[in-house]
């Protein structure tokens, strides 16, 4: 076996910074999540009560269809490679940009 000196007091050390470093971003994880816990708006449509959410992301999906047109016409499909990271992340921005024009207060 090959044993290098200090190498047990470097693992000490990295264990402790490891766990410093969980506890540094448990907190704020936590925190956010019990923050999500707060109920969404709600829109009524012809007497039912969907989630704001919703139509955040119909929206998007809209929004993602035209950029898509708009992409797809331009053949600039390269300069999103790859595609299956880049649309999903778009759906996402779309939604979250629709959301605060919608409903921040």
């Amino acid at each position: 076996d090959y044993y290098l000196p200090g190498t047990a007091e470097m693992l000490r050390k990295v264990k402790m910074m490891c766990k410093l470093w969980i506890r540094l971003l448990l907190i704020p994880v936590i925190a956010s999540v019990l923050s999500g816990c707060a109920l969404s708006p709600s829109v009524p449509v012809f007497g039912a009560a969907f989630p704001g959410w919703l139509f955040c992301f119909i929206g998007a999906a809209l929004l993602l269809g035209l950029f898509h047109w708009l992409v797809a016409s331009k053949q600039w499909q390269e300069s999103l490679s790859p595609l299956i990271i880049s649309y999903p992340g778009l759906l996402f921005l779309f939604a979250v940009i629709l959301w605060f024009i919608l409903f921040a207060n």
